[in-house]
C-alpha cells in the first residue's frame, strides 16, 4: 500500500468533468444522490472488515466483496448473490513457482467454478511490496504456474486477477520496472488510494489492451472528505472505465481509509454507486 504522504498529496486536476446523473436512494435516508456517469456500469463494493456480518448489512447491494485468505479454500465466502467475490490468497512463491502448488490448486479452481459465483482470484496480493521480499522473477514465474492450470479449467465466472500496488506505477519506479512485474492475468488489479495512481493504472492497463480493476481505494478525511474523494477517484477513470472498485474498509489504524461504520454519508453513497 502506499504512504500515507502520497495518499495526501493535491488531486490531479481533470480536462473535463462528465455527465452527472442524478440517482434515487431507495432506502431510510433516501435522497437524491448525483452519480458521475463514469460510475455507471462500473461494480462498487467493500472489503469485509473485521466483522463480515455487519459490513453486509452496512452495505447489502454491495456487488464486490473483497476477501483477503491466507491458505485458500474450496469453500468460498457465504456472501448475498449481488456480490462477486474478490480474492487474494497466499502460498509460498517458491512452491508456486516450481509448480508443486498446480494439482491442489486444479482443485480449488474446479470447486469455484462449480460454486456459481463470480470470482475474480489473485496469488500474493501486492507482491511488489519490498518488505514482502519478493522478487519479479520469482512472482512471474509463479504466475506462469497458476495461468497455466487456469488455462485448463476456463469459465466464464471465475477470472484471475492481478493485484499490485498503484504506487508501482509512479514514475520513479519506487518498485522496479512496472512491466518487470507484469503477468498475464485476465484482469489486471491495481490499489489506488489517490487519484494520481488510478490515472496510471487507468492508462497502463489500457496500454496492455486490458480490463483493469481498484481492489482497493479508500481515503481518511472525515465523511465529508472521503465522500468527495469517491467522486474525485470516479471522475479521474472517465476515459476508461474499471470493472469495478472495492472501498477499503479495513482499518482506520493506517491513516488511508475509514471503516464504513465511521463515515455513513460516504456508505450510503457507495449503495446507490452500487445501484447504478
Amino acid at each position: 500500500m502506499q504512504t500515507a504522504l502520497l495518499r495526501k498529496l493535491a488531486p490531479l486536476a481533470l480536462l473535463a468533468v462528465p455527465f452527472l446523473v442524478p440517482v434515487i436512494v431507495n432506502q431510510s435516508d433516501a435522497s437524491t444522490i448525483v452519480i458521475p456517469s463514469a460510475a455507471l456500469n462500473v461494480a462498487f463494493g467493500t472489503s469485509l472488515g473485521s466483522n463480515a456480518a455487519q459490513t453486509v448489512t452496512l452495505f447489502p447491494n454491495a456487488r464486490i466483496g473483497r476477501v483477503f485468505w491466507g491458505t485458500p479454500k474450496a469453500t468460498l465466502p457465504s456472501l448475498p448473490s449481488s456480490y462477486q467475490i474478490w480474492l487474494s490468497f497466499n502460498v509460498s512463491p517458491t512452491t508456486v513457482a516450481a509448480g508443486k502448488f498446480n494439482a491442489q490448486f486444479a482443485l480449488l479452481l474446479q470447486a469455484w467454478n462449480k460454486s456459481g459465483r463470480t470470482v475474480y482470484w489473485d496469488w500474493e496480493h501486492e507482491a511488489d511490496n519490498p518488505r514482502k521480499g519478493f522478487t519479479p522473477t520469482e512472482i512471474r514465474a509463479g504466475w506462469a504456474q497458476l495461468l497455466s492450470v487456469e488455462k485448463k479449467y476456463p469459465s466464464s465466472k471465475v477470472k484471475s486477477m492481478s493485484i499490485y500496488e498503484g504506487y508501482l506505477l509512479a514514475p520513479s519506479q519506487p518498485h522496479g520496472n512496472p512491466d518487470s512485474w507484469y503477468v498475464n492475468a485476465d484482469v489486471l488489479g491495481f490499489d489506488c488510494y489517490i487519484p494520481a495512481n488510478v490515472v496510471r493504472a487507468m492508462d497502463y492497463a489500457k496500454s496492455k489492451g486490458k480490463p483493469w480493476a481498484i481492489p482497493e481505494f479508500g481515503n481518511h478525511d472525515g465523511d465529508l472528505g472521503d465522500k468527495a474523494y469517491v467522486t474525485q477517484t470516479i471522475l479521474s477513470w472517465a476515459p476508461y472505465r474499471p470493472i469495478g472498485a472495492a472501498w477499503y474498509n479495513n482499518t482506520a489504524a493506517a491513516n488511508f481509509s475509514q471503516p464504513l461504520v465511521q463515515i455513513p454519508q460516504t456508505t450510503t453513497y457507495l449503495r446507490a454507486l452500487a445501484s447504478t
